[in-house]
């Protein structure tokens, strides 16, 4: 988003805002510091949230978009596998699909535009990203790398949570 000329605001903790405004954020919210809802609330509506927690921010986050502009909700968490590995293909398909649909509609009918993300692969896309880091617009972030055989110490340190980056 900033590449693109965004305002960026960011939640993060507090030992993680050095990089995080490095990265480009205008605004750092430590979601240590108590009620995150609070916080976003004194800032600008907000035209687009990328939602990488899930769980209880769905349902009060979109209250932060700008309604009937356009402003998007995405979220990179959704029930699609725990629904399918509980329920089964079929079930858990048709209550995936039974979900999102309700959701979208609910978020629709309040003037926001809803979203799951998922990863696929996409040339054109990729190249655009690469056109951006080569100019030095955003700056991909490496915590870690393990040599092959030291795999499962990479598996341990991705459980424990907390990287600076992809490992």
């Amino acid at each position: 988003m900033k590449s693109w000329s965004g305002h960026v605001t960011a939640v993060c903790s507090q030992n993680a805002s050095e990089l995080v405004k490095r990265l480009g954020a205008d605004d750092i919210i430590d979601y240590k510091l108590g009620n995150m809802e609070e916080q976003l609330k004194k800032l600008p509506m907000f035209d687009f949230i990328l939602d990488n927690v899930g769980g209880s921010t769905e349902n009060w986050a979109p209250n932060l978009l700008r309604k009937w502009s356009g402003a998007r909700y995405v979220s990179l968490v959704t029930p699609f596998l725990v629904n399918m590995d509980r329920l089964g293909i079929a079930d858990g398909m048709l209550r995936t699909g039974i979900t999102i649909g309700a959701k979208v509609l609910k978020h629709l009918y309040n003037g926001i535009h809803y979203r799951w993300s998922f990863f696929a692969s996409n040339g054109p896309h990729l190249d655009e990203i690469a056109t951006l880091v080569n100019a030095g617009k955003i700056h991909p972030v490496i915590d870690q790398v393990f040599e092959f055989s030291d795999v499962p110490m990479a598996f341990q340190k991705m459980e424990r949570g907390h990287a600076r980056g992809k490992t």
